[in-house]
């Protein structure tokens, strides 16, 4: 998995790409954890994401509860089948996923 990082309008954006699974997943949560505890606003943009594994979604998922008060997290632009994962396993409804990149910075700057 390769990891790639941007600062789009104040929000710094992270784009894996590849397979998120156990293998990755401890880069992922390496890269996210201090961009979450400094309480910056953080996109995962999911478009070149292969797949995600229930080992990347617990990385979210811990990401995602760790921004809590501090800063925003949100997903972005998963492919069909990452969708169809955050959906069937219940994580579309407890971590904001947005349709596109643009869509995710509007919403943490709104």
């Amino acid at each position: 998995m390769e990891l790639l990082e941007a600062i789009q309008d104040g929000v710094t954006v992270i784009s894996p790409k590849g397979n998120i699974n156990r293998a990755t997943s401890p880069e992922l949560q390496g890269r996210l954890s201090p961009l979450v505890e400094e309480g910056k606003d953080v996109v995962v943009d999911l478009s070149e994401a292969a797949t995600v594994s229930s080992a990347g979604l617990r990385v979210m998922f811990i990401i995602a509860k760790a921004a809590g008060e501090k800063g925003k997290f949100v997903l972005a632009s998963p492919n069909e089948m990452v969708a169809d994962i955050l959906n069937v396993t219940g994580f579309a409804s407890l971590i904001t996923v947005k349709d596109d990149v643009e869509s995710a910075i509007s919403f943490i700057n709104s």
